[in-house]
């Protein structure tokens, strides 16, 4: 009988989220820009992983609202125009209004203030992420901090319904495509999410939802002073 301990069985998702992860921080950072086509075949040489991981992840991402495929004519990174921007934020809106309802009849006094302490130190580590100036952990902070809220309803199928919608993924990335990040900027996010917090402590349930209201939707008069447009080139394709 050999003496070799079993080893852990690799998961042949985690190779598939490693590129998922890949190719969501490239369209983050700009790397792949709205319109901009893309292989099956370049991005598993880029990566150096074979090409079905890279095919599971655009499936994943073309879920999410991230990559348009066009049968005839290829695969695209998706581009947006202000409306569906909004639509976006409103679709967050109603998911999120839900999940504080309940969150607030489900949780008494001790575990929301548990809930709360939780969501601080994301929020702190949000701060550090502006002082290091790394954008990509603040957007995935972000998405930790308002999963949480969702999480905080104890409803496994509005989470499940949050997470298939691609609603966090598809709007914050495309958020922090849209705007520059300095420090400064960095910090005002984080200090948003200090606002909201102060509010949410207090329990008041109309307060905690115009603040998160507030929080959410306030991105709308920027989208709408930036006017972002479809890109003519991909509607044709």
């Amino acid at each position: 009988m050999s003496n070799i301990r079993p080893l852990e069985k690799i998961d042949r998702f985690s190779l598939r989220d490693q590129v998922l992860t890949s190719i969501r921080i490239a369209i983050i950072t700009g790397k792949l820009k709205a319109s901009d086509k893309i292989s099956e075949v370049e991005l598993s040489e880029q990566l150096g992983v074979s090409r079905t991981p890279v095919r599971e992840a655009i499936r994943t991402l073309e879920l999410h609202g991230f990559i348009e495929v066009y049968p005839k004519n290829g695969t695209y990174i998706a581009s947006f125009n202000s409306e569906e921007l909004q639509d976006g934020l409103h679709v967050r809106v109603a998911l999120e209004e839900l999940a504080l309802k309940q969150a607030l009849e489900r949780m008494n006094s001790s575990e929301w203030q548990r809930h709360c302490d939780h969501l601080e130190r994301l929020i702190q580590s949000m701060f550090t992420a502006a002082d290091k100036l790394d954008p990509i952990s603040d957007i995935e902070l972000d998405m930790e901090f308002h999963t949480l809220m969702m999480d905080a309803a104890q409803n496994r199928i509005l989470s499940r319904s949050w997470k298939l919608s691609g609603a966090s993924n598809f709007i914050w990335s495309l958020e922090h495509v849209l705007y520059p990040h300095t420090r400064n900027e960095l910090s005002e996010h984080a200090n948003r999410h200090v606002s909201l917090l102060e509010v949410l402590r207090g329990r008041n349930l109309e307060a905690c939802l115009d603040a998160l209201r507030h929080h959410i939707l306030r991105k709308i008069s920027d989208i709408q002073i930036l006017g972002v447009e479809p890109d003519p080139q991909q509607n044709s394709a």
